[in-house]
């Protein structure tokens, strides 16, 4: 079996294996390992970012073992496969707590790795135009979609959930151009961005913890270097695509990010943008239009509440981080 090929390297015996996703558990005497399975591509951002994460004084993150020619990665059929040490989910916290150390410790990452650049007019206002016209598109579809449902004389339940949603779904497009607006005057006025290193896929599921209760960021086989709001969105928007919450907890979570690493003006403006966009909305219109499923209209119809209640949610978000902006 090649696990056991790939542990020979690490001179481990193992008792016993638990494959979870692409990660072996691995039991070998008292100790237990994991043993991780990624990409070529994506295994060799590991070789300068640990390193680099050593240099920065940014130390939250689980060691890889090295094998025993000296090498932390070992290939075997275009996959690349490491070592680190497990750490279990006996030891997890509640939720909430999981969520607010893994913030602290993702805004510690981002302040120690963040360097300020300049950007010049012309990649401003090409972010601008390129991103504007898509969205502009979008609402356009949304448009092409109302007209065709108004034309029926009967609409399905998933066309009537839409006629009802259309005027909510505008209206974020419109918050999240306008806001995208502001942002490039005001980008033009400073032409200065901030990058750090991303983490590229964070959850609470890559942030683990230890006996002592301290918390380390496992899986960076998709780190770059980026704005912070790359990291933020997508844990937010997983996070808000549930039943209609009040948002104190998110809140929580970002002003915990923010007072350890506060952003900018610009930075908090981009980010709003990007939360309001309800491209995820432009996506279900086109699943449901190549809908194969069986009971497809229940399921959609469904989706398209659930959709509605993420719009909700992330409409909460803004208007208390605008308020918090006010004050």
């Amino acid at each position: 079996m090649r696990v056991y090929e790939i542990l020979k390297e690490y001179q481990i015996q193992p008792r016993h294996l638990e494959k979870i996703g692409k990660v072996y558990k691995v039991f070998s005497g008292n100790n237990v390992f994991a043993l991780k399975e990624t990409e070529v591509t994506k295994g060799k951002n590991l070789f300068s970012i640990y390193p680099f994460l050593y240099h920065k004084g940014f130390y939250r993150f689980v060691p890889l073992y090295p094998a025993k020619n000296g090498q932390y990665m070992i290939l075997r059929d275009q996959k690349l496969y490491y070592l680190m040490p497990w750490l279990g989910s006996e030891s997890r916290p509640v939720e909430t707590n999981h969520a607010r150390k893994m913030f602290r410790e993702l805004a510690r990452l981002h302040l120690l790795t963040s360097q300020e650049m300049e950007m010049d007019q012309t990649n401003i206002e090409d972010h601008f135009e390129r991103t504007s016209g898509q969205w502009n598109k979008e609402m356009q579809y949304l448009d092409s979609w109302i007209e065709l449902c108004e034309q029926k004389w009967y609409m399905s339940p998933f066309e009537w959930e839409f006629v009802q949603y259309y005027h909510e779904f505008q209206k974020a497009y419109e918050y999240a151009l306008r806001t995208l607006k502001i942002w490039k005057d005001t980008m033009l006025e400073s032409k200065k961005i901030r990058t750090v290193l991303l983490h590229g896929k964070v959850s609470l599921d890559h942030f683990v913890f230890d006996d002592k209760g301290y918390g380390y960021f496992i899986n960076f086989d998709e780190s770059r270097i980026g704005s912070s709001y790359q990291d933020l969105l997508p844990f937010l928007s997983n996070t808000l695509s549930t039943y209609p919450m009040n948002g104190e907890d998110c809140m929580e979570w970002l002003n915990i990010y923010m007072k350890h690493y506060p952003l900018k003006e610009t930075e908090l403006l981009l980010m709003k943008s990007y939360l309001a966009h309800p491209g995820f909305m432009i996506q279900l219109l086109n699943r449901y239009q190549t809908r194969v499923a069986p009971n497809h209209e229940l399921k959609y119809t469904k989706k398209i509440q659930q959709a509605y209640w993420k719009l909700k949610n992330i409409e909460n978000i803004i208007m208390k981080l605008e308020m918090q902006t006010e004050s």
